[in-house]
């Protein structure tokens, strides 16, 4: 599953320097991440010193920073007690990724970046907690016998890339795993690289839906790859896509049982189709590869029908098809199957 830690940084709130899209920009950002505190897909950290640290540099408790910054620029779009409480909300509410990843500290000095992401902070207090969390990152995600690759760090607006590079000394670590590989010792540097993210947005289009979907356990977590294919496709077309919003599909009783038959002896190709297919029926693209299913082969033949329900049929590639229900409030997906079989469950 994926997770992600969130840099105390990311909490405090931006300085009277900047313009008031940025001020819009940051409150989105703690918007976002607090609505995906309850999605059951990915999990949300913060360090076991992120309070420590905003206090240490007078950016905590939020709402008098708040207010001056929305006085300053004019918002009067967000409420300051409210966006306070959404950061209050992340701090209590969010477990720690030392606990959960079982790495409580790192003794290191000389941790540089590249491209140099300490350079975001002029505050020692801040600058200190994400060398730590970075080295502590890169070693779960590098030095693991099982590497911890699907876990990114969220921080700050910067201008620079999605994986950034770790160099450091490490002299002790405390940690209780039995994974880690043999570490590099002084003089000797350790090296990794670390998933770095701005924003939900840029988190969900670092994730590979297909992988999703074949790694999912159940129905909710196709579902969940569906919607992610979603919102990356709405993304890709310079739409606005809400991930809050619900999605406004369903699958039909048996469509993850024939989906997974179908996919079973093929190569993954066949599930990146299928969530292609899906995202068009449901967003109306490509209207040429619909076509009504109906109760006899002959083209004539009325369109099956399920009460107010249309059944259509779409194609996938030359072989395979989806069938769903097109109902009055969303779309039901009911099959997928080979190019012969005409039938849909009810």
């Amino acid at each position: 599953m994926p997770s992600v830690t969130i840099d105390a940084g990311v909490l405090a709130a931006p300085p009277l320097s900047v313009d008031t899209e940025a001020v819009h920009c940051y409150v989105e950002t703690l918007l976002d991440w607090r609505k995906l505190l309850d999605e059951p897909w990915v999990a949300i950290y913060m360090s076991e010193r992120a309070s420590e640290t905003l206090v240490a540099d007078g950016l905590y408790p939020l709402r008098d920073s708040l207010r001056r910054l929305f006085a300053a620029k004019g918002v009067i779009e967000y409420d300051v007690n409210t966006v306070a409480r959404v950061a209050d909300t992340l701090l209590r509410l969010t477990p720690h990724f030392e606990t959960v990843f079982r790495v409580k500290d790192v003794l290191c000095d000389h941790v540089h970046t590249e491209p140099d992401l300490l350079s975001i902070y002029t505050s020692e207090n801040l600058i200190s907690d994400l060398a730590r969390c970075l080295v502590l990152i890169a070693l779960l995600r590098n030095h693991c016998r099982r590497p911890i690759v699907d876990h990114a760090l969220v921080v700050r607006p910067w201008n620079g890339k999605t994986i950034v590079q770790v160099k450091a000394l490490v002299h002790d670590i405390d940690h209780s795993r039995d994974d880690l590989e043999a570490i590099p010792r002084p003089p000797e540097y350790l090296e990794g690289s670390v998933w770095v993210c701005q924003s939900f947005r840029e988190l969900v289009s670092s994730i590979d839906e297909t992988t999703v979907w074949r790694s999912a356990l159940d129905d909710e977590g196709m579902m969940v790859a569906v919607h992610i294919a979603l919102y990356k496709s709405r993304l890709d077309r310079r739409l606005d896509p809400d991930w809050g919003s619900g999605p406004n599909f369903r699958f039909g009783r048996k469509f993850a049982e024939t989906t997974r038959e179908c996919c079973r002896d093929n190569p993954a190709s066949l599930v990146t189709s299928i969530l292609r297919a899906m995202v068009e029926t449901i967003d109306r693209l490509q209207l040429k590869d619909f076509h009504a299913l109906r109760i006899a082969d002959s083209g004539g033949a009325p369109q099956r029908t399920r009460g107010d329900d249309k059944a259509w049929r779409r194609d996938i590639d030359d072989e395979y098809h989806l069938h769903y229900w097109e109902c009055e409030d969303n779309i039901e997906f009911g099959s997928v199957g080979p190019h012969n079989d005409f039938s849909i469950p009810a």
